[in-house]
């Protein structure tokens, strides 16, 4: 009996490890535009994840979508400058910086297949924003599936446990 106690707190605490992580998944990520590179310049989000780029150079950037759909403008270096957009519908867009496009300043937004919104919507702002961080990695599996995994590898074992026990 000491033994399930044990596992059941086990799987509550690694539960509770990650559900914060999979609630904040899909709302906001930031992309850094270096001096001549973006940071995380190809990521993937889930539809509704608001992508922001934070001018973090010395020169001026943009973030221009090819197909058309968002231009920040330039935003000019050492200001701390943002512009932001909500990937609404999944796909990829690759996007570029103007001045730097040719010295391979490019990247791709991925947009996961879920449940979208009729479309696309954009909020741009080129306004000092000092707050602003680096979220990590966005690609690979949902914090949320990994604790769904772990909590029904340990019901599993718990599981085995009492069944050893009863014969």
């Amino acid at each position: 009996m000491k033994r399930l106690s044990w596992l059941a707190a086990l799987s509550l605490l690694i539960l509770s490890a990650f559900a914060p992580a999979a609630w904040a998944q899909g709302q906001e990520v930031t992309v850094g535009m270096e001096d001549n590179f973006f940071d995380q310049a190809n990521i993937t989000v889930e539809p509704g994840t608001t992508v922001t780029w934070v001018q973090r150079g010395q020169y001026g950037h943009t973030t221009t979508s090819y197909d058309g759909l968002w231009d920040s403008g330039l935003i000019e270096g050492g200001t701390d400058g943002t512009y932001s957009y909500t990937f609404d519908e999944p796909g990829t867009y690759e996007y570029f910086c103007g001045p730097h496009e040719d010295m391979g300043m490019v990247g791709t937004v991925t947009v996961s297949a879920g449940s979208a919104s009729a479309s696309a919507s954009a909020s741009a702002t080129a306004s000092a924003s000092a707050g602003a961080e680096t979220l990590a990695d966005t690609g690979g599996p949902s914090p949320a599936l990994a604790a769904i995994l772990l909590l029904a590898g340990s019901s599993l074992v718990t599981f085995a446990v009492l069944r050893r026990r009863a014969s």
